[in-house]
């Protein structure tokens, strides 16, 4: 009997109407998730 493990696959980001970001991921068995990360309010940062 094989066992399965779950392998997060990034579907896409958004941003919320209260400014959080949030992350949509995805399994190949059809298992999915959604992560929301909260914003600090300020100036932007750059790369």
């Amino acid at each position: 009997m094989s066992m399965h493990v779950h392998v997060r696959l990034t579907d896409g980001y958004a941003v919320t109407e209260d400014g959080q970001l949030l992350e949509h991921s995805s399994c190949h068995c059809g298992a999915s998730w959604e992560k929301t990360y909260r914003v600090d309010e300020g100036k932007p940062e750059s790369i």
